[in-house]
C-alpha cells in the first residue's frame, strides 16, 4: 500500500510539474505561492487585527491562533519525518526554490494558506469558495514549483484546516 501511495505521489508530481508546465503558469505560480508565505501571513494578521471592524478583527485573532498552532505542528512533523524535497530526490523535476526550508512534509505554505483560508471560510461563509480555492492554488503552486510532493500538500491541507476548525470551536 505504501509503495502504491509513493508511486502515485511521484506520478502526480511529474504530471503537475512537467506536463502542465507553460509560460503563463511559470509566471503566476511564484506569485500564488506567496499567499502561503510567512510574510503574507504576518501582513494578513496585522491588517486584520488592527481593523476597526469587529468581525475582521476577530478573523485576525482566529487566523493568528490557527497559524501559530498549525505552524508548530508542521515544524514538529518536519523534524520527525525529515522528508527530503522532491527536487533533491528526483533528478528530472523542474524546480523554482521559492520559500523552502530543509524538509518537505508537510507543506508549510499550504498549511498557512489553509489556516487563513479555512478561518475566512468559517467566519465569512460567503467568501468560503474564494478563500479555499486560493488556498488550494497555493498548494498546487508548491507542487508545480517542484518543492513539494502532493502528499506534502495534502498533509498541509489537513493540518491547516484542522487548526482553523479547532480555534473556531474554542473561541
Amino acid at each position: 500500500m505504501i509503495d502504491i501511495i509513493r508511486k502515485t505521489d511521484i506520478s502526480l508530481l511529474h504530471f503537475i510539474n512537467s506536463k502542465l508546465r507553460c509560460k503563463v503558469l511559470d509566471k503566476i505560480m511564484p506569485i500564488i505561492t506567496f499567499f502561503g508565505s510567512a510574510s503574507f501571513c504576518a501582513i494578513f494578521v496585522v491588517l486584520t487585527i488592527i481593523s476597526k471592524n469587529r468581525d475582521i478583527k476577530n478573523l485576525g485573532v482566529i487566523s493568528s491562533l490557527s497559524i501559530i498552532i498549525s505552524s508548530g505542528i508542521t515544524h514538529f512533523i518536519k523534524r520527525i519525518k525529515n522528508r527530503i524535497r522532491p527536487y533533491i530526490n528526483i533528478p528530472d523535476i523542474i524546480v523554482n526554490k521559492i520559500g523552502v526550508d530543509d524538509y518537505s512534509f508537510p507543506s508549510g505554505h499550504t498549511t498557512a494558506a489553509f489556516s487563513i483560508g479555512m478561518s475566512i471560510a468559517l467566519k465569512f461563509t460567503g467568501l468560503a469558495t474564494v478563500s479555499l480555492v486560493l488556498a488550494a492554488l497555493v498548494g498546487f503552486s508548491r507542487i508545480y514549483l517542484g518543492v513539494h510532493y502532493p502528499t506534502d500538500v495534502g498533509a498541509g491541507v489537513v493540518v491547516g484546516s484542522a487548526s482553523a476548525f479547532l480555534v473556531k470551536v474554542l473561541i
